[in-house]
């Protein structure tokens, strides 16, 4: 129980970090959409459960062991800053941190950045893989916390979802919340 209120005091931080995203999305057969954005991902396995937390597209459970998945897309107030600054503040809050990868690369065409590092909050060690990349004024990030004994085989599944993400063009997108 407590490695579950430590992950979600990390996404608390990392919705405070990651700004305000338009409320009132829905994601429904690996599409996610809400006022400002459209986009496709990669699907998970059933023992990944969706959890509605404020400020993030898309955050997913894994309920055998204790990691989370989360997308993020923001258009309003997306700025110039350098993606290693963004990824910086994606680590506030974490300690002892050291960054395993760092490496440029491409997402959507547009250049991205994809870090793999060691950390820990309240004293649990973790391991996060985290891709970030700008692309028409939006910015996207795709983050993966993890247990480091399942780390790989969380990184299979979290690879999918980044693999398969697709921005959907559409000037129309339209958002129906009950």
């Amino acid at each position: 129980m407590k490695s579950f209120l430590l992950l979600i005091i990390s996404l608390f931080i990392f919705s405070c970090t990651s700004g305000k995203t338009t409320k009132g999305g829905i994601y429904i057969n690996g599409v996610y959409k809400n006022s400002e954005l459209k986009y496709n991902i990669g699907r998970l396995p059933k023992v990944w459960k969706r959890l509605d937390v404020n400020y993030l597209n898309l955050v997913f459970y894994n309920t055998k062991n204790n990691s989370v998945i989360y997308v993020n897309g923001k258009c309003s107030g997306s700025s110039d800053v350098p993606l290693t600054i963004l990824r910086t503040h994606l680590l506030l809050g974490f300690k002892h941190k050291k960054i395993i990868k760092s490496e440029k690369l491409k997402i959507e065409n547009r250049e991205g950045l994809h870090s793999i590092v060691l950390a820990s909050l309240d004293g649990v060690k973790r391991k996060i893989d985290y891709y970030i990349f700008k692309k028409d004024g939006c910015l996207y990030d795709f983050v993966l916390i993890s247990t480091i004994a399942t780390f790989y085989e969380n990184q299979k599944k979290f690879n999918n979802v980044v693999n398969k993400f697709k921005i959907i063009k559409g000037s129309n997108i339209k958002v129906f919340v009950k």
